[in-house]
């Protein structure tokens, strides 16, 4: 494999034609990673308007906004931090694919670990998500809800990447990966 592209420094347009490209990366495991930083960006958008009406209320002389106000701030910080963080998946999940095409016997292993991770933090996006809904702005809600959506659906192709790089294992390793896509397919928000 050549050198791996560099997910985040892709216009939006770019980054669809390599997808569409004849090559291994990026592919599902990075489309996942892609589509849980699409939910932290939509909830962090969220946020970010519930912060500007709370100003606007304080302004107003309406009370009670300094709790709101605290917790959206930390909800935006977390929802910011998730973006990053999924971003970063989808570039590991780059150099995952190129280690085991090269032959790295930790190849396998990371084809499968990078989907877990994926799938680890779309639920903490949903989770992110389902604890400030009902303190959101209603005009914004369908937002947050489309970015819960938006993360559910990554988190279930992140597990079937996971699932599918199980025959890479050996019959030792795979029951542990088994064990964890179990797991995380069980866990409810």
């Amino acid at each position: 494999m050549d050198d791996i592209p560099v997910i985040k420094d892709y216009q939006l347009a770019e980054y669809f034609q390599e997808l569409s490209a004849d090559s291994l990366y990026p592919s599902a495991g990075s489309s996942a990673a892609m589509t849980a930083a699409h939910a932290a960006a939509l909830f962090a958008m969220v946020c970010r308007v519930n912060l500007r009406k709370i100003r606007e209320d304080s302004s107003k002389g309406k009370q009670g906004s300094e709790n709101r106000k605290i917790l959206w701030e930390e909800t935006l910080h977390q929802a910011d931090m998730l973006i990053g963080r999924s971003l970063s998946l989808a570039q590991e999940d780059g150099f995952a694919i190129k280690d085991f095409v090269e032959g790295c016997p930790q190849g396998p292993a990371k084809a499968t670990d990078i989907p877990l991770e994926i799938a680890r933090c779309a639920d903490k996006i949903t989770a992110l998500i389902t604890n400030a809904l009902r303190e959101s702005y209603a005009p914004v809600q369908a937002d947050a809800e489309c970015a819960r959506c938006l993360a559910e659906g990554s988190k279930k192709a992140a597990l079937t990447v996971a699932h599918h790089n199980l025959p890479l294992l050996s019959p030792e390793e795979r029951q542990n990966y088994v064990n964890q896509i179990a797991e995380l397919e069980q866990k409810n928000v």
